[in-house]
């Protein structure tokens, strides 16, 4: 967290609240037009704190029983996940996910371990909002089905940087497993599976802790949240994002494009939507560059949903590996960019790493010159500054693919009695230093800022944000959360602490006072 440095403990001093903390809130979601009692995983002295939610429609108010809100959602509240802070006169929470839905949620309820005795989902579609309680814990749910009915089922847990690797399976009266699933394009499950015949049958989700641990038990606990949606009506395997026509042409894949001799010419920009159709397929495709501009090229895959797992690489006409992209931070889908050494025709490559391959490995590739884009961001989602005091907020900015606007830091929103005088930002970019000068007799506050990247000439502004999603490995256990339902804001937080009082004067003491001779 940013703070002032050697000021912040002397100014709150011994009594002052601890700042909250907020991981999880559960159940996460609340239906338009409702009422949902949640209750928090989160720390809060005392109770309760304040909460900022990051748009109208969503109230919490604190419950009679202490430790919990109730959560009133408009029935015009914006569908969809958002953010939610806690916060006092000391700090701020994490934000974290609650999720606005436009259908019911259904809570689930426990005991439902046992697969004779699940809970009952009376009709589909039903999106059940649960938790795993302890170790060993499993969700069971009973649903009927008619013979030839297609079960999409999917869950939503890591996306909510719930605690658990999830398992789906669905069972029969006797408990024997029919279908399993472990993965989709995250560490949810994802399974799809066509009923044999008409009767009830049992979906259970079940998880690992994540991440993982020494344990081979069962997982659960107060972080491990979860959303279950099941459906019998068709679901889009695969959703790519709509055509934006600066993306150039829509090009169709066409076979065979394996080699360089046979690669397929496309003009750019362009659009191109194809399949690694068979394991160890390759599809290759030639278009024409200018020596100097610089080269956007581009696979979604994974985060639509394919199992593909793209690599993309360029080559000249002599099949020569120019450069190379894999994952990139935050998914498995590579994005590259590539500056073109001479005019003439180059060539595009793109298969999966695992050689895999079959009709679901979709990709879509985009091919262009790079737009000149610049990027800012901060560590930390916060900042604690002390009336008369200054603090320090390090932004670092990253311009790209020929960004040449001269840039300004500087902060907006911010609460009376703090100022912020712009920052000239590098050329080059790098990390750049925003100070913040509270008055003297700045009045407390808590509330969102944001911090932009002014065009000097234009005033055109770029947010700089506050990334959510982390990686990392532990003793080669992999660590975070490279996908959530909100991977970035640019809401900052900042609270403001008012100048401790000053203590009155002793006055003197008449019992002790000296008559004067």
């Amino acid at each position: 967290m940013w703070r002032a440095a050697g000021i912040f403990l002397a100014v709150l001093g011994a009594a002052s609240a601890a700042e909250p903390t907020l991981t999880h809130l559960y159940p996460a979601a609340g239906q338009q037009g409702t009422t949902v009692t949640v209750t928090p995983v989160a720390k809060a002295t005392p109770w309760p704190p304040q909460v900022w939610v990051d748009a109208p429609g969503i109230t919490f108010a604190p419950s009679k029983t202490k430790g919990k809100f109730d959560v009133e959602i408009a029935k015009d509240a914006a569908p969809g996940p958002h953010l939610v802070r806690f916060y006092n006169e000391s700090g701020a929470s994490q934000p974290r996910f609650f999720i606005v839905s436009t259908e019911p949620e259904l809570l689930e309820k426990e005991p439902n371990d046992e697969f004779k005795a699940p809970q009952k989902i009376d009709a589909l579609p039903a999106t059940i909002s649960g938790r795993l309680d302890k170790s060993g814990d499993v969700d069971s749910f009973g649903i009927t089905l008619k013979k030839g009915d297609t079960l999409t089922a999917w869950v939503e847990a890591y996306v909510l940087a719930s605690t658990f690797d999830g398992m789906l399976r669905v069972v029969d009266e006797n408990g024997d497993e029919l279908t399993f699933d472990h993965d989709g394009r995250t560490l949810d499950p994802y399974l799809t599976w066509k009923a044999p015949r008409d009767g009830t049958f049992v979906v259970q989700l079940m998880g690992f802790a994540y991440p993982a641990n020494a344990s081979v038990q069962l997982t659960g606990g107060e972080g491990c949240i979860y959303r279950l949606h099941l459906t019998t009506a068709p679901q889009p395997l695969i959703s790519f994002p709509p055509h934006h026509p600066d993306e150039g042409a829509e090009v169709a894949e066409q076979e065979p494009n394996d080699s360089i001799d046979k690669a397929q010419a496309v003009t750019l920009p362009c659009s191109i939507s194809g399949c690694i159709n068979q394991a160890g397929d390759e599809d290759r495709f030639a278009f024409t560059v200018e020596k100097g501009k610089i080269y956007s090229i581009e696979a979604i895959g994974g985060r639509a949903g394919s199992p593909l797992d793209a690599w993309l690489k360029i080559e000249n006409k002599d099949g020569k590996q120019l450069t190379r992209a894999d994952d990139t931070v935050g998914g498995r889908d590579p994005h590259l960019t590539w500056t073109a050494p001479s005019n003439g025709a180059f060539y595009a490559a793109i298969g999966d790493i695992t050689h895999h391959g079959g009709p679901r490995f979709l990709y879509q590739l985009h091919i262009g010159e790079a737009m000149p884009i610049v990027a800012g961001t901060v560590a930390s989602h916060e900042c604690v500054l002390a009336a008369g005091k200054t603090g320090e907020i390090k932004a670092t900015i990253k311009p790209a693919n020929g960004f040449k606007a001269k840039l300004h830091l500087a902060a907006k929103n911010l609460p009376a009695g703090v100022t912020a005088p712009e920052v000239d930002v590098p050329e080059k970019g790098g990390d750049v230093t925003l100070k913040l000068n509270a008055e003297a007799d700045a009045a407390a506050a808590g509330q969102p800022i944001q911090l932009v990247l002014r065009e000097a000439d234009s005033g055109a502004e770029h947010p700089v944000s506050y990334s959510m999603i982390t990686t990392g490995e532990n003793n080669g256990v992999p660590q975070g959360y490279t996908e959530l339902v909100i991977n970035s804001t640019d809401q900052l937080w900042l609270t403001v602490t008012a100048a401790a009082a000053k203590p009155d004067a002793p006055k003197p003491d008449p019992a002790s006072a000296t008559s004067p001779k």
